[in-house]
């Protein structure tokens, strides 16, 4: 049992799992992706784009990075690479396989599939030191590798790439507990990878991780420790300095044309009360049953119903356990009397701060007398007073207090709240229905650099997944460690949160609805290696080049060119990302007046310095693709190969240099 439970074990359980509860994906695993073909195409060739310096760098190209950040989309608009996300972690997993196959599917899919086994594997690694129990410790690593918000990210490899978030504090931990620096220097390489991985966790979990340093240095009354302080202080300046060269690009971008997030963005793109309650139709139990309220996937944050539930049985049995180690001494008089009071007090706002959040608060009239709460925060001040004037009053529960103040409970309780309340964006709303106009989010947009450039406030909830894990386990260790039949207990809740995460078979393939008129569907198949079209296969051959396809401007389309050009690796002036270059957008507009204003639209193309042009006939409805090819040769562009449906095309300001002036992707 004790092997079963070793983090072998445990990682062999957690494959095991991913296995299942993404079936069928393993058996198409090197030509399908999970999903759709909209953003895991997108990221599928970040990784390509990165694994690809990566080899060229270590065979001893020591300027592979050079021209890392222009990507060869939007060409010819500069550092095209920071409209999304870098996935630079990602890519260095992959690389020696993406070398030896060059199938960018299969490597998107080895990613995809190992966010799951390490998120699974970190927890159990922090659980067992948390708490010493192996069974609580896999029951909490299942509810963070499977957490029900996973499958509504589950087109978004950067949000699923979450794995490193409990190896950091797993590596803290173990540094102040035994004071060695290897666990240090682990969290440190963490947490780069986590930085790394997604730029919304670098902003969204590290203010978590110092956090959590401050309250192991709190706890433990080492704040004039200066070898543990400068320690600590190394870390953090390490961090940040392996961090910043995947900073600089994305601020250089935004002071040159990509503007901040837009308030009403944010609204549209924030978590919702009701959304916790709000299950992905595809989960087997909850699909069908908590549907009351539906808004974007985005909004769709249910964490389970067994991780929700232990997350607050843990501070109950926490305290309970204060109970029967400190009884409290009997109170009399005034003093039992205030008690009473304050205690009551407290928690009347205490729900008044919840009823606002989730109703709009509460206003009732009772005669002459009016109740009216409708304010969070003032109530969680009456709130906070009235359990000052209880612990000032109970001396037994002022220690209670002290005690649970320094658990680890109370810390992972408070990030989870913190987490969800920022998870519902600059206001909140319930139901569709704002119930507080300026929530703390508001105040991190308008403060903190870097919140204003990202526009999905829901985010968060995968680090309210990554605290009600923490939360199930320890909750879970107590509940062993007082019942004979604990474990066994332990076993149960595992399985009924897999039963109800559970979402197989997964969706493969799924196709996306193009987005401009006159446009048909994608195929809904990726072709690789041997296999891709042989209009791409042509290119390959081609000296470096900059390729304009059509239709334009039609995501569905405009990936499959970008995942292609991994092949070829010639400069695309299509593209599609999180944002789009000024440039490219008047590219777009000119090219959708062809037909009103065919001059503008050959203007902007000869200003692209496109060198070659694919027309995908199959792509359009009726006789739009003809009338692109009519376009193309009434102003001197050549065809120079016909491959089935698609039409390749020399442009003349190619023709008329010897060698295009473009930079290659190699």
């Amino acid at each position: 049992m004790n092997r079963l439970l070793s983090p072998f074990g445990a990682a062999a359980i957690y494959t095991a799992a991913t296995l299942l509860l993404t079936w069928p994906l393993v058996t198409a695993i090197a030509s399908s992706l999970p999903s759709d073909l909209g953003d895991p195409v997108l990221n599928t060739w970040i990784l390509a784009w990165g694994a690809d310096h990566l080899w060229r760098f270590f065979g001893g190209d020591l300027g592979a990075f050079a021209g890392y950040w222009h990507a060869n989309i939007f060409h010819p608009s500069p550092l095209a690479l920071a409209y999304s996300e870098h996935l630079f972690a990602q890519a260095a997993q992959i690389w020696p396989v993406y070398a030896l196959t060059r199938n960018p599917v299969l490597c998107y899919n080895l990613v995809f599939l190992s966010t799951f086994v390490l998120s699974g594997l970190g927890m159990f690694l922090l659980v067992r030191e948390l708490t010493g129990s192996r069974a609580a410790a896999l029951a909490a690593g299942l509810m963070f590798a499977f957490s029900p918000y996973r499958v509504v990210q589950s087109s978004h490899l950067q949000i699923l790439s979450a794995q490193w978030m409990p190896f950091v504090l797993f590596g803290l931990r173990r540094y102040f507990t035994t004071g060695r620096r290897l666990p240090l220097a682990g969290a440190g390489l963490a947490w780069v990878a986590q930085n790394l991985s997604c730029g919304y966790y670098l902003i969204f979990f590290s203010p978590a991780v110092g956090a959590y340093v401050l309250f192991e240095v709190f706890r433990e009354r080492r704040w004039n420790d200066w070898r543990l302080m400068s320690h600590l202080g190394l870390l953090m300046a390490g961090v940040a300095l392996a961090t910043w060269p995947f900073v600089q690009p994305y601020l250089a971008l935004r002071a040159s044309e990509f503007p901040a997030r837009g308030l009403a963005e944010l609204y549209a793109f924030s978590a919702d009360v009701r959304g916790y309650l709000a299950a992905d139709p595809r989960l087997w139990i909850w699909g069908g049953v908590l549907d009351g309220y539906r808004r974007t996937g985005e909004g769709l944050v249910f964490q389970g119903i067994v991780p929700m539930v232990l997350a607050l049985l843990a501070p109950v049995l926490l305290m309970t356990k204060r109970l029967r180690r400190d009884s409290p001494a009997a109170l009399t008089g005034w003093r039992r009397l205030g008690a009473v009071a304050s205690g009551a007090f407290a928690a009347v706002n205490a729900a008044a701060a919840v009823a606002t959040v989730t109703l709009g608060g509460i206003v009732q009239r009772a005669g002459m007398l009016s109740i009216r709460m409708t304010r969070p925060g003032a109530a969680l001040a009456r709130a906070a007073v009235g359990v000052a004037v209880l612990a000032w009053l109970a001396p037994s529960f002022r220690s209670r207090l002290a005690a649970a103040s320094r658990s680890e409970t109370t810390f992972f309780l408070l990030m989870a709240g913190a987490a969800a309340v920022l998870s519902l964006g600059p206001s909140i709303s319930s139901g569709g229905q704002m119930t507080v106009p300026d929530a703390p989010y508001a105040w991190l947009y308008e403060t903190v650099p870097g919140f204003d450039g990202l526009r999905v406030p829901a985010r968060f909830a995968m680090i309210v997944a990554f605290a009600l894990s923490v939360l199930a386990g320890i909750a879970l260790a107590e509940v062993e460690a007082r019942w004979r039949r604990g474990t066994g207990a332990v076993a149960i809740c595992a399985a009924l949160f897999v039963a109800e995460a559970g979402a197989a078979p997964m969706d493969l393939d799924q196709p996306l609805r193009p987005r401009v008129a006159g446009v048909r569907p994608a195929p809904a198949r990726l072709y690789t290696n041997d296999a891709i079209p042989p209009v791409y296969r042509r290119l390959a051959t081609f000296p470096p080049s900059v390729l304009v396809e059509f239709p334009m401007g039609a995501m569905p389309w405009d990936v499959r060119y970008m995942f292609y050009s991994t092949f070829h690796r010639h400069r695309l002036v299509n593209g599609f990302s999180g944002g789009v270059p000024v440039r490219h957008a008047a590219d777009l507009a000119a090219l959708s007046r062809m037909a009103i204003d065919p001059e503008l639209a050959w203007s902007r193309l000869m200003k692209t310095g496109a060198s070659h042009a694919i027309v995908h006939l199959a792509a359009y409805e009726g006789r739009e693709g003809l009338a692109v090819v009519d376009w193309l040769r009434q102003r001197g562009a050549r065809e120079i190969g016909r491959f089935d449906a698609d039409l390749l095309f020399a442009l003349p300001a190619a023709e008329s240099a010897s060698v295009p002036a473009v930079h290659s992707v190699q």
